[in-house]
């Protein structure tokens, strides 16, 4: 009777044992998926954040280049890459120097120069032309001068740079009246601007100007 309980309580020990044994894999099993997914989690989170910052730099990339190439197209429209038209200046001048009534407008246009580029830093692939522009008027009104800069700046033949302007008073006619037919010239300018322009070199990159 006794070997027979002994056997009996041996049995159950041994599947207790087995099933003790069979719980602790499934725990132990349990919390290495779990670990595992929240390691696969962190990793994918971290990815998502990496992908996230990717794009963002994508983004800020792509608006760089349309702000300079909307830039650059604006250049292009404003005769920055045509070459140096002083004749144009020239004709403006004149026309502006008739609507204003400018009675002894003289000007002065130095040969172009070529920038060096310890002088300015340019861009591989384009060469950098400056033109010297010197100009003097007697003037009605300071309001001339705007109206003579104005035009100028609206002309698409270069980028446009005031390096130094003078506006003086005239001492001529004093404060005396005169016939309607005299005209007092209160004020003398005297100007000297900067044309740049710049040319694509032949083994430059691909260009960026706008099909027609």
């Amino acid at each position: 009777m006794g070997d027979i309980q002994f056997l009996l309580i041996k049995k159950h020990a041994i599947v207790f044992a087995a099933l003790f044994f069979i719980g602790v894999l499934l725990v132990s099993a349990s919390v290495i998926f779990k670990q595992s997914q929240v390691d696969q989690e962190t990793v994918i989170k971290k990815q998502m954040k990496l992908l996230r910052v990717k794009i963002a730099n994508i983004a800020h990339d792509k608006s760089l280049i349309d702000e300079y190439q909307t830039r650059y197209l604006q250049l292009i429209d404003k005769g920055f890459f045509s070459g140096e038209t002083r004749l144009s200046w020239i004709e403006q001048l004149e026309v502006t120097s008739s609507r204003l009534a400018l009675p002894d407008l003289s000007y002065n246009i130095d040969v172009q120069q070529e920038l060096q580029q310890d002088v300015f830093s340019s861009p591989q692939g384009l060469a950098l032309f400056k033109s010297r522009f010197t100009f003097q008027s007697s003037l009605l009104h300071e309001g001339d001068l705007l109206d003579l800069m104005a035009d100028l700046t609206f002309l698409d033949s270069g980028l446009l740079v005031v390096d130094h302007c003078e506006l003086s008073r005239s001492h001529q006619g004093g404060d005396k009246a005169v016939n309607k037919a005299d005209i007092h010239y209160l004020f003398h300018s005297l100007c000297d601007v900067s044309w740049f322009t710049a040319v694509e070199l032949v083994d430059a990159a691909p260009s960026l100007r706008r099909n027609p």
